[in-house]
């Protein structure tokens, strides 16, 4: 498990990082196994910056599937077969992500409008 960490890890959090800076703000602390974000994100906000991750590997992984199934050679499916792999399991550890982003559209919706 440590060297799943280690390999997605900063990427993954790199990848909120990058989002918060594309918003205009900032990532109050960065870790390899999390960040900690503003509290006063909007909704919206708050979706991109938690989604950006799984938007970016789960994208990777479609494509790579896509070169997959047309791939013209052996060697170009080995190499899309690593790649739907690496982005995979990439993509299935934003499933926390994804979680946090759906209780937060619960809570939200959960909220009476002022």
């Amino acid at each position: 498990m440590d060297w799943l960490l280690r390999l997605y890890g900063l990427p993954h959090e790199a990848l909120h990082a990058l989002a918060l800076r594309l918003i205009g703000r900032r990532a109050i602390r960065i870790a390899q196994t999390h960040i900690d974000i503003p509290d006063d994100l909007t909704t919206r906000q708050y979706v991109f910056v938690a989604g950006l991750p799984a938007l970016v590997f789960g994208a990777i992984t479609v494509i790579a599937a896509v070169a997959l199934l047309n791939a013209g050679s052996i060697i170009e499916a080995a190499l899309a077969l690593a790649v739907v792999t690496v982005a995979g399991i990439g993509a299935a550890g934003t499933v926390g992500d994804i979680t946090l982003i759906m209780e937060r559209l619960a809570q939200d919706r959960a909220e009476p409008s002022e």
